[in-house]
């Protein structure tokens, strides 16, 4: 049987500035990584349940979704519930 990640949870927002932001969000048991969505665009996949958003725009929101991912079944969760998130 093949193991379906549970949806990350939480996601919450911290160090907002104007052109960066920081997420983080519960850990999943089952994952190996995650996939880092901004705006429905794959923005990268890390292995800690942080990551830090650059690059941004101020004064512009940006919606965050996450994946979780196990590798060694190449399953993935559904997408976490989106956390908009406004830089300064």
């Amino acid at each position: 049987m093949y193991l379906l990640p549970k949806v990350p949870a939480n996601l919450v927002a911290s160090n907002i500035m104007s052109t960066s932001f920081d997420v983080v969000w519960d850990v999943v048991e089952d994952a190996s990584g995650y996939e880092v969505y901004i705006d429905g665009l794959l923005e990268d996949t890390v292995y800690t349940a942080t990551y830090a958003v650059t690059g941004l725009t101020t004064t512009t929101s940006y919606d965050v979704n996450v994946v979780a991912i196990n590798e060694t079944y190449q399953t993935e969760s559904a997408q976490s519930e989106t956390l908009t998130v406004t830089t300064i």
